[in-house]
């Protein structure tokens, strides 16, 4: 199978690790950062304004109440570098990688609630989109929520933040500067993501109608369907049944990285938690899901050598 179609579900037969990976995925409702920030830079280093490829996700942001050990947290796990704009409430972190700024931060408060602290870390996947306005009004009508507004940065561009019509968030981005180039991701960089949701099928026709993704559909088990959202023939994600105890539905997204199992052992020594440990039965163990020591879960995976050794069985 080609690589650019790789990185097939991780938690296929593993129920025990879907389900303790999906509800963290739902602990923790998104919300809108306490404060926009002001200036944000382009998002890529591609000077190609024109070049634009819709349904790619080309912008991560992490929301978190603990923006400096988050900037600890994942520059020990990931090796990234990170520079910060602004100050106070409309503070703003980017991420880079390698020189290229690949994600941001946002400083978000923890609610309180009965139980104590109700929220923490979310990351949120941005899509291109050549008109956020439009998508706004599409995903208003197709039984979703917008969270922000389109909302226009100078430098940066047009984004917006929604909810899909089973809850999970989402955002879009017109970047000023283009969209990234297609290409082979480099270790520390964002490759893959996984959609959890209650109905796969309706929610691709929700996002085939937003972002014009091609849909591929396996059945993988009597109990379990993937279904591909490709664009330019590239399969940029996938959407996976959810089990029937978690609520909410969301996204995964996933970092390459070129030694998962040293960059699990990094996290998991620095506060991090490890949902779903590298196996041998999952593409020969170059595959795994953690969460930072404030609830933000992300997957790790080598495509390359994951390619090699298959499908989990």
């Amino acid at each position: 199978m080609p690589t650019t179609h790789l990185v097939r579900s991780a938690f296929a037969g593993a129920a025990v690790a879907f389900i303790c990976v999906a509800q963290a995925l739902a602990q923790a409702p998104a919300r809108a950062p306490a404060k926009e920030p002001d200036g944000l830079r382009p998002p890529t280093v591609n000077a190609q304004q024109e070049a634009r490829i819709p349904g790619k996700f080309i912008w991560f942001d992490l929301v978190t109440p603990e923006p400096y050990a988050s900037k600890a947290f994942y520059g020990i796990v990931f090796n990234w570098d990170f520079h910060s704009i602004g100050s106070g409430a409309g503070r703003y972190t980017l991420i880079a990688n390698k020189g290229r700024n690949i994600g941001g931060m946002h400083f978000r408060p923890s609610a309180k609630g009965d139980k104590g602290t109700v929220d923490g870390s979310r990351w949120l996947a941005l899509m291109s989109v050549s008109d956020p306005a439009a998508a706004a009004k599409y995903v208003e009508s197709h039984g979703g929520k917008v969270l922000v507004a389109p909302t226009r940065f100078e430098g940066r561009g047009t984004h917006a933040l929604f909810r899909d019509d089973e809850g999970a968030v989402f955002g879009v981005l017109t970047s000023d500067s283009g969209d990234p180039p297609e290409g082979a991701p480099i270790s520390g960089e964002f490759m893959w993501l996984d959609l959890f949701s209650r109905d796969p099928q309706k929610s691709a026709e929700f996002y085939r109608g937003l972002a014009g993704y091609d849909v591929t559909t396996k059945q993988t088990s009597p109990q379990t369907v993937r279904i591909g959202l490709a664009t330019g023939g590239v399969t940029r994600a996938s959407i996976l049944t959810m089990p029937k105890e978690v609520t909410q539905a969301g996204w995964l997204p996933f970092v390459q990285m070129d030694d998962v199992a040293a960059a699990v052992k990094r996290a998991a020594d620095n506060g991090g938690k490890v949902l779903l440990a590298p196996r041998p039965e999952y593409y020969g163990g170059h595959i795994a899901v953690i969460a930072d020591p404030f609830g933000g879960v992300i997957g790790i995976v080598n495509r390359t050598e994951a390619a090699k050794k298959g499908p989990a069985k």
